[in-house]
């Protein structure tokens, strides 16, 4: 039973006895980099989610180092706090080894998971913006003077790297330029979140 003198931030700083360090798969199907964000943000989230583990990325407080001022003016470090250093340590090893060589080089000096996911969302927020206006307008520009597959699958390339970045096309706008580079194509060769639909565009 716990003391009366025993604080919730005592209780709640205390490791189970069944807690045990995480240790995540060395590879992961995808490595981030500039173009697959929302692609790589989703896997990582799943994990972190599934193993109750955002915490450690929100910048919610780790367990105190000392329990006590007794036990800082002895060096007890509370088991806790080690057991989160270590596990966050985990963490970012696990993130570190899920980016590409040119993501990596952006991290230097990022010891926590916390710093480095605080990182990647200023990051990509900012890159975000001017990526959307630039495939956009890659979209507009397309050059007709190919054979209509190449053209559709320049058209389908750009129309997934938006989906891939939060901004996916509505079918209008696929359209438009769609219609002034082929004859006939469909929507469903074009549209990355739907099946082959049964509309058939026509050049006027």
């Amino acid at each position: 039973m716990t003391s009366a003198s025993t604080t919730q931030s005592d209780i709640a700083s205390m490791p189970s006895s069944s807690s045990s360090l995480h240790f995540f798969p060395s590879t992961l199907s995808i490595k981030l980099d500039d173009e697959n964000f929302l692609v790589w943000e989703h896997q990582i989230l799943a994990t972190i989610y599934g193993l109750h583990f955002f915490h450690f990325l929100d910048a919610t407080p780790a367990p105190p180092k000392f329990l006590t001022q007794s036990a800082a003016e002895s060096s007890i470090i509370n088991p806790a706090y080690v057991h989160h250093q270590q596990q966050d340590n985990l963490i970012v090893a696990w993130l570190l080894g899920s980016m590409s060589s040119p993501m990596l080089t952006k991290m230097v000096g990022l010891r926590t998971s916390t710093a480095i996911w605080k990182k990647l969302t200023i990051y990509f927020a900012s890159q975000s913006r001017a990526r959307v206006k630039k495939l956009k307008l890659q979209l507009k520009v397309s050059k007709k003077d190919r054979s209509i597959s190449t053209y559709i699958l320049d058209i389908k390339k750009t129309v997934d790297s938006l989906a891939a970045i939060g901004s996916p096309l509505s079918d209008a706008v696929i359209l438009k330029p769609s219609l002034m580079g082929c004859r006939m194509i469909t929507m469903g060769s074009l549209h990355p979140s739907s099946p082959a639909q049964n509309h058939t565009l026509l050049k006027k």
